[in-house]
């Protein structure tokens, strides 16, 4: 893969891509959200937060996924690399299908593409003011832009305390990719269209912009 950061390239093969789920700091709110997926037949985590080991195969830079079915979502996270012991920046979508999701969480991760941005900050340059990054997404509802998500990630685990329960669990890997994260929809899951997303560094007067669209593959099953 092909990264740019400062106006540098980064070349970076990684080797694994671990989604973290249910890192808020707020308990209470994640056992709201997690309520509410139950009642959507999405089984409750194990524990929390949870940690999810999905094929790095999967991240991918360009501007359109593939899906068999329009069941599928996309949630705004941000991206921790490891590119050779050096550790960026990047904004991703941990596209999930909903219905294989009540099912099997991991499975549901598993069968989508992960988009994430070309362009990545070194986490060093913001990892002192964390907490006041911002992160907004939107999707496509009948033609017109829709606020789906906004907030900060203040609301999230600090990136030191994620990787640390990272390498506890033993999900630890040289050249890594880490999701750290969503946050909560404004209303239900929007299926397919194009998601925007984008993180907001204030202070330097810069953002990070993901964007991508679905394309629903031909299925001859249904012919």
């Amino acid at each position: 893969m092909e990264f740019i950061c400062n106006g540098a390239t980064i070349q970076w093969s990684p080797e694994r891509l671990v989604i973290a789920g249910y890192t808020g700091k707020d308990q209470e709110a994640v056992k709201k959200h997690i309520d509410e997926l139950k009642e959507l037949g999405v089984p409750a985590p194990p524990q929390v937060p949870m940690l999810y080991d999905l094929s790095p195969e999967l991240l991918q830079t360009s501007g359109e996924i593939t899906v068999v079915q329009n069941d599928g979502s996309g949630e705004a996270e941000v991206v921790l690399l490891d590119v050779g012991g050096s550790w960026y920046v990047g904004l991703g979508s941990d596209h999930t299908d909903r219905v294989i999701e009540a099912i099997s969480i991991q499975k549901s991760k598993q069968v989508c593409a992960k988009p994430i941005t070309r362009e990545v900050w070194p986490l060093e340059s913001i990892i002192h003011r964390w907490d006041e990054i911002e992160m907004n997404s939107w999707v496509q509802v009948d033609g017109e832009e829709k606020l789906y998500q906004s907030g900060k990630l203040g609301e999230f685990l600090h990136p030191n305390d994620l990787m640390r329960m990272v390498k506890e669990r033993g999900y630890a890997s040289s050249n890594m990719a880490l999701y750290c994260g969503t946050l909560p929809l404004h209303g239900g899951f929007v299926f397919g269209g194009t998601f925007r997303a984008e993180l907001v560094d204030k202070q330097e007067g810069r953002k990070l912009e993901l964007q991508y669209s679905t394309h629903i593959l031909k299925n001859a099953e249904e012919e």
